[in-house]
């Protein structure tokens, strides 16, 4: 494990002082040995999103919110921390069992917590920018917001989402979430490994059967 945590500390540029919190966070829960990334996950999507929207609110002064909103979805979403996970090579340092690789954007966010716990938020900060800002992208569009905005300007509600199913090991879950709009006939699902991806394919399905995408 020492070799892994060396192997990142220099492609991210960053030496731990508590080594045990990189260590928790390369770890995936499939290794079963008592550590997991899955709480520095939780604090780490926390962090990213504070850090990520912060830094657009002050970049961008006159942009609306939802402008900011969806590019803040463009920044945290995980398939564009699965290419940053790609782009420095994190797949040699992670711990797993197993054939295949797991998803590479929980450990960015297992890393993100780590840093903020072992320094402070200024060297979270950094990893954040140097890593997630540093490139020019473009906003992608939040259909659970969207679905939430129409459903209230237009229906004088709120789109209710409900876990329908939930298979497979802890740390390989699939959960299909479904979406409607209380008085409507249509219904939306989504199917993805974590809930909040699952919800979003939702909405898009929703707003596609509503004729609104």
């Amino acid at each position: 494990m020492q070799e892994n945590i060396e192997r990142l500390e220099e492609m991210i540029g960053y030496r731990f002082k508590r080594k045990h919190l990189i260590e928790e966070a390369l770890t995936h829960p499939s290794c079963d040995n008592g550590i997991s990334y899955e709480r520095l996950e939780f604090l780490g999507d926390l962090i990213l999103d504070a850090i990520v929207g912060i830094t657009l609110f002050k970049k961008n002064p006159s942009a609306s919110e939802s402008f900011l909103t969806d590019l803040k979805s463009a920044y945290v979403n995980r398939k564009y921390l699965q290419k940053i996970g790609e782009d420095i090579k994190l797949h040699k340092c992670i711990q797993y069992r197993g054939y295949e690789v797991p998803h590479l954007d929980n450990f960015i966010e297992g890393i993100i917590g780590a840093i903020y716990l072992d320094s402070g938020w200024k060297s979270a900060e950094t990893f954040v920018k140097r890593f997630i800002l540093n490139k020019k992208i473009e906003p992608m569009q939040n259909y659970k917001n969207l679905l939430s905005s129409i459903a209230r300007k237009e229906f004088k509600t709120e789109p209710v989402y409900q876990v329908i199913s939930e298979k497979g090991p802890p740390h390989k879950k699939i959960y299909t979430v479904k979406v409607k709009i209380h008085g409507k006939r249509y219904v939306g699902t989504g199917k993805a490994g974590n809930k909040k991806d699952a919800e979003m394919s939702a909405a898009e399905e929703l707003l596609r059967k509503l004729g609104l995408k």
